[in-house]
């Protein structure tokens, strides 16, 4: 009667060890946000546990009612999965068959961004467990490079990508591999010791992302490379969240307006470029340009902008500089059109520039195109330089008219056309050259460098 009890207490204990072997797993995600970086790659963590053969399993991420991937049958099932998602998921092969159910998502979109759920089917179980994904904007800078004039105050961009609020988020700024700015932290004495009390942000608009920076009463040390960082806790690669930027300080004291050594000269009707820039090269975007000749005002760019009502009539039109090269230095002028009555010496002017050299001339002549600018060629000059006079071709047709007319008054021909040689002092080579006064007169004008440069 005794075994009873004890036969009994073994089949229970039986079950017991049973149960506790066919126990199903846990499927399981972490407790923590997910951090990705926009338009990278991102991993959704999800497993079995204890590890268990999923590959033929029925697996099922979503977001909200949204199908984000199926994997049905040992396949990826992409029927029932949203537009959206497609081409952008995976989940590993290898990894199945250990249990890890874990979700590849790539080139991560704002809207990709909430919770995520993952499931696990089979015929003795109904798994899941909830993920939640948070999606940083990219940090960008619209400038590579910035040049400024020690002295003045300048504002180096960097933005999110996609408008957020930046207002919450840990904000840094490095000039090389010190931090010169952090808006979370703040050390006065620190601040004091290296000066970035000249530093600041633009707090009313962290809010829509813009995270510049403004350097005032910039110096020659703030010269470098500067790199504008966003910290984020939940991204790991911390390295994605910042954009660089370089700057040049210039010495206000070393520029000057150069000009070229030579005159420019071009035809009526051609196009003329007048050179003229800025050395070192600075940007001039800020500056006040002027064009002038003879007191007359051909060309003004003020405020960013040109400035016609000021321009003088006859160029109206006609002028205009290389505005995408304003901040190389570069204020050279382009004149359309070109008339003789153009022809003079303009004066290339940046008034308030801090420099040695604000103006220089740059001296334009204007020929018509029935006039050739090529120089003589040596052969061809006359002894001394003496111009032939038009008597010699005078001459000419009057002894050839009389030598035809009279016919038989060839000896008299002769006789006139040696009357009028010697009157007009020529010499022979002058019959070989009667368009000779206008090349010599060509020979005389300077002539100048179209390149300028």
């Amino acid at each position: 009667m005794k075994l009873i009890p004890v036969m009994l207490l073994l089949l229970v204990c039986s079950d017991c060890f049973l149960t506790e072997d066919t126990k199903d797993p846990d499927l399981v995600c972490p407790s923590r946000a997910i951090g990705a970086v926009k338009s990278e790659d991102v991993l959704l963590p999800c497993h079995l546990e204890p590890p268990m053969d999923a590959s033929a399993e029925t697996v099922k991420w979503k977001q909200g009612n949204h199908v984000v991937h199926h994997h049905h049958g040992g396949k990826h099932d992409s029927s029932k999965q949203l537009e959206h998602f497609r081409g952008r998921t995976s989940l590993s092969s290898e990894g199945l068959t250990e249990g890890n159910l874990s979700l590849t998502l790539s080139s991560v979109d704002l809207l990709d961004e909430g919770r995520y759920k993952c499931s696990v089917h089979t015929e003795s179980m109904n798994k899941m467990c909830y993920i939640k994904l948070n999606v940083e904007p990219n940090v960008v800078c619209p400038s590579e490079h910035i040049e400024v004039t020690a002295g003045d105050d300048v504002i180096l961009p960097c933005r999110l990508e996609t408008p957020a609020d930046a207002s919450g988020k840990t904000l840094q700024w490095r000039q090389g591999n010190n931090i010169v700015y952090e808006n979370e932290k703040h050390d006065t004495a620190k601040e004091k010791e290296r000066n970035t009390e000249r530093l600041s942000l633009f707090p009313e608009e962290l809010a829509a992302g813009n995270l510049s920076l403004k350097i005032s009463a910039v110096r020659l040390e703030d010269n470098g490379k500067y790199q504008c960082s966003l910290i984020s806790q939940l991204v790991e690669q911390k390295e994605l969240l910042y954009c660089s930027i370089f700057v040049t300080v210039v010495s206000a004291g070393d520029r000057e307006v150069v000009g070229p050594d030579e005159p420019v000269t071009v035809e009526v009707g051609q196009v003329a470029v007048l050179p003229c820039h800025l050395e070192p090269p600075s940007s001039l975007s800020d500056l006040t340009l002027e064009w002038t000749v003879n007191n007359s005002k051909v060309h003004i760019h003020r405020s960013h902008k040109d400035n016609p009502s000021m321009q003088d009539e006859r160029f109206r039109n006609r002028t205009s500089l290389f505005n995408s090269e304003l901040d190389r230095g570069n204020i050279s002028l382009m004149l359309k059109n070109v008339t003789t009555e153009d022809a003079g010496n303009y004066s290339c002017f940046v008034p308030k520039l801090d420099g040695k050299v604000r103006r220089v001339n740059v001296t334009l002549n204007v020929v018509k195109t029935d006039q050739c600018t090529c120089p003589v060629p040596p052969h061809k000059k006359h002894n001394n330089d003496e111009e032939p006079s038009p008597c010699k071709t005078i001459a000419l047709y009057l002894g050839l008219a009389l030598g035809l007319g009279l016919g038989f008054g060839l000896p008299l021909a002769f006789c006139i056309i040696f009357y009028l040689w010697k009157k007009c002092g020529g010499r022979l080579n002058g019959f070989a050259e009667p368009e000779g006064e206008n090349q010599n007169n060509l020979r005389a004008m300077p002539h100048g460098d179209n390149d300028g440069e």
